[in-house]
């Protein structure tokens, strides 16, 4: 894997993707947080497809496939140096959704159904994740692997009023449905960061110009620290019964299904050791490190809106970014 393999504009895309895995999809495993898949699935939906629509808008239809499985690559390397509590379910997942972008966008012609088929197939993986590993991975049986996957969904919806057949239903249901939206969205990819483009870089340059030692300060170590305390604090603020329960399940669960997992992170810990001090490592991971700044500027570019709207209109601006490669 190296820089020169990719596509200029692929490799500020990379590194968004990178960003969001490892960083918000950090925390979010970290907190045990519900709906990860929609929120982090649909952000390696949209990097993929734009990735793609980058890919055949220069003509570049032909090693599609191929750049798609090394961008997922990079990805999971960065999230693997960045992101070390990451469970080995969030690898299967980036692994699958790289893979099935592969698959989709260099065997079909058709940008939009091949975005159609792929933002579906990606959610309804998300949603049923663990119970196709329990089934095919662990051999469990069907109706035991059910309801072990509706228990658990259950547990993130614990405060919806239905039955667990519903519940369960309602789950994948949302899923599809925001497979749907995602399909929609990125199937128009390439007319939206058309008419954005420009404006979009103009606007950062004069943002990015104007704060030169807050950038510097929120990368700074110190920085790190304080949000690592502030995480312990909030995990040991939270009902004793509940953070013991979270901790015991966690290493229960660990212990039983991931034995190997030392020696694994110990054969991968020392080829990093090496990996990680070559210059396009190094390059990546400054790359990735300097999205912070990139979701700022669109977080407050679209301060007139909705928190709602304001979140999906800064990841789309940020995506953007990403791909013209203004992103620095």
């Amino acid at each position: 894997m190296n820089r020169k393999s990719f596509h200029p504009s692929l490799w500020g895309l990379v590194a968004f993707w990178a960003f969001v895995e490892s960083g918000l999809g950090g925390l979010m495993h970290a907190f045990h947080l519900p709906f990860t898949g929609i929120f982090i699935g649909g952000a390696a939906v949209a990097s993929l497809a734009a990735m793609a629509a980058v890919l055949k808008g220069q003509g570049h239809s032909s090693g599609l496939g191929r750049q798609l499985v090394v961008a997922t690559l990079w990805v999971m390397l960065v999230k693997l140096l960045v992101s070390p509590q990451s469970p080995p379910t969030s690898y299967i997942a980036v692994a699958f959704q790289g893979v099935m972008a592969a698959i989709f966008y260099s065997v079909l012609p058709s940008y939009k159904l091949a975005s159609f088929l792929f933002a579906v197939v990606a959610m309804l993986e998300s949603a049923l994740q663990k119970l196709l590993i329990l089934l095919l991975v662990f051999g469990t049986e069907f109706w035991e692997s059910l309801d072990i996957w509706m228990i658990s969904v259950s547990k993130q919806l614990a405060h919806v009023p239905l039955g667990l057949s519903a519940l369960a239903g309602s789950y994948v249901l949302l899923y599809a449905i925001w497979g749907l939206y995602l399909a929609y969205r990125i199937s128009i990819w390439p007319q939206r960061f058309a008419a954005q483009n420009e404006e979009l870089k103009k606007a950062f340059s004069v943002w990015a110009g104007s704060v030169p030692e807050v950038r510097a300060t929120k990368r700074s170590k110190p920085f790190r620290w304080v949000l690592l305390a502030v995480a312990v604090l909030v995990f040991y603020l939270l009902p004793s019964y509940e953070a013991w329960s979270t901790l015991i399940r966690a290493l229960a669960f660990s212990v039983a299904l991931y034995g190997l997992a030392p020696m694994v992170m110990r054969f991968w810990r020392q080829r990093l050791e090496k990996k990680q001090q070559s210059p396009e490592v190094q390059a990546m991971l400054t790359r990735v490190d300097s999205q912070a700044d990139l979701f700022r500027f669109c977080w407050e570019y679209h301060s007139e809106k909705g928190k709602m709207g304001r979140m999906f209109a800064a990841v789309e601006s940020a995506l953007v970014l990403a791909a013209s490669g203004d992103e620095r």
